[in-house]
């Protein structure tokens, strides 16, 4: 009888707590109100600039039927192209050069173990300050036996005031269209409430590999060009032109709705 008298005691305990707990949340609820409505939109912006330095990766590749014979014309033809480099003016901290890469190729349908030939493979990576230099440099490369152009990376070296300037117009962009998209609704955008960035810059740079040439490389570097201002936000226009680069930047906002 005792622990049954205790036991109805503990369980109208447990039941006049629970149900405390239940008031009090509802009365959160009702001093909270709904959740308030929010918005998300996303703002992109880009900034045009000339650009005042190229990178530039070329490769020599030697194949020959003799090991020995290939790796000696790649290290020949490697000496030749960076005396051309030397004498271009660039300095040696602006030059970087890879470890060859020798290969063997094989002819499937005579066997799969003893190779036909063998192939090495070195890259030049530099850095051109002096653009007027690019293409007298590319061109004398290829006259000493430089064979492949892997990268052509136009840039500004101011590259950090430009993306803070891409960055500043992407979240104007984001807030017109908050306040657009609003006013159409009948409603008022409030504070913000989170901000992320999507990372990416496009330089207008060229990637990819050109073999035995160098004619129509520098038709890539071709985008729009930048209003009075020297930024251009989202929904803009803006003619083309040849030899500037774009800096751009997305920004997403989440507004409340007051």
């Amino acid at each position: 009888m005792f622990f049954r008298r205790h036991g109805l005691v503990a369980g109208l305990g447990a039941l006049a707590l629970l149900g405390a707990v239940t008031t009090a949340s509802a009365q959160r609820f009702v001093e909270a109100g709904p959740a308030q409505g929010q918005i998300s939109v996303t703002g992109s912006a880009a900034v045009r600039v000339a650009p005042d330095e190229v990178f530039l990766t070329v490769g020599v590749e030697s194949r020959d039927k003799n090991l020995q014979a290939t790796t000696r014309d790649n290290s020949e033809r490697i000496a030749k192209a960076l005396a051309v480099i030397k004498r271009h003016g660039v300095p040696d901290k602006s030059v970087q050069l890879n470890y060859i890469q020798v290969e063997p190729d094989f002819d499937t349908n005579v066997s799969r173990i003893t190779p036909v030939a063998y192939r090495a493979h070195k890259s030049i990576g530099i850095k051109i300050t002096r653009l007027d230099s690019f293409e007298p440099l590319l061109t004398d490369l290829f006259a000493v036996g430089v064979n492949q152009v892997e990268n052509i990376e136009f840039r500004n070296s101011d590259m950090r005031r430009h993306r803070d300037k891409a960055r500043e117009l992407a979240v104007v962009a984001a807030r017109e269209k908050a306040d657009a998209l609003t006013s159409q609704l009948g409603v008022k955008r409030g504070k913000a409430l989170r901000i992320s960035e999507n990372t990416g810059w496009n330089w207008g740079g060229w990637s990819g590999r050109y073999r035995d040439g160098g004619q129509n490389l520098m038709q890539q570097n071709v985008v729009q060009s930048p209003p009075s201002g020297g930024g251009q936000a989202e929904g803009a226009d803006g003619d083309l032109s040849v030899g500037q680069i774009s800096v751009t930047a997305t920004i997403s906002v989440d507004f409340l709705i007051e």
